[in-house]
């Protein structure tokens, strides 16, 4: 599924390039075309509703792996759970959820700026102080408390699982609420910085997925969150100044 979101986003790319070669200009139902007129409409709030949920999927689900495996596993162990296929499969849906419900959050955020003239049709900001602002807010979010709390329960998953008592569907689908808005808190600031770049350069949406992981995964992860803060907040500066 993973791989599959990603073929969507290459070509959803590939199609804008297209689009773009040949001016075509159509608001059209695509699901592998970018609106790319005036001022979008109800088809143009779809496809991009579509994308932004495939997106999201193709960004956060590889993060997610390990506290899978790892819940999957400890399950599958005990002697009391009956179907451990199906709650992971529950708790894997949880997560989608919550992917799903911040992407229309983002979807609607996009629909206003695009339509208020402060983003183009790649979704970038047109403005630089403003986008200069987006960075430094996501880099200055990166040395907060909120940001080390959510990445902690991100990291260790095991932790996580063993302080919650599960016995039943209901506490799976708690469990996956949980972790999967511990999940979305982490990284959430990151995905604003694909309004600095634009929403479908796939360039980007590449490199975030990996910052995403790469704080999830690799030792002293309060240096590497603040690696990127740092980053970030001299880029936004930069493009303030200049």
């Amino acid at each position: 599924m993973t791989g599959l979101a990603w073929g969507y986003l290459f070509m959803m790319s590939h199609e804008m390039k297209m689009d773009m070669e040949s001016m075509q200009m159509t608001s059209q139902f695509n699901v592998f075309a970018m609106p790319m007129n005036g001022q979008w409409g109800i088809n143009d709030f779809l496809v991009m509703s579509i994308m932004w949920i495939i997106m999201m999927f193709a960004m956060m689900a590889p993060s997610t792996f390990i506290f899978l495996f790892i819940f999957h596993s400890m399950r599958s162990n005990m002697s009391t759970v009956k179907n451990p296929k199906l709650e992971l499969s529950i708790l894997s849906f949880t997560y989608v959820l919550i992917w799903t419900g911040f992407s229309l959050f983002a979807c609607c955020l996009q629909f206003i700026l695009h339509n208020q003239g402060l983003v183009d049709f790649m979704g970038t900001l047109t403005n630089n102080i403003l986008a200069g602002s987006t960075l430094i807010f996501a880099g200055l979010f990166q040395f907060s408390n909120l940001k080390n709390q959510c990445l902690e329960k991100c990291r260790n998953p095991l932790s996580f699982i063993m302080g919650k008592k599960i016995e039943g569907i209901k506490d799976v689908v708690s469990t996956g609420f949980k972790h999967g808005l511990f999940c979305l808190g982490c990284c959430w600031a990151l995905m604003l910085i694909l309004f600095v770049n634009g929403v479908m350069n796939l360039l980007w949406i590449v490199i975030i997925t990996f910052a995403i992981l790469a704080e999830k995964i690799i030792p002293f992860h309060k240096l590497t969150s603040r690696f990127f803060g740092t980053l970030l907040v001299l880029w936004g500066s930069f493009l303030i100044v200049y």
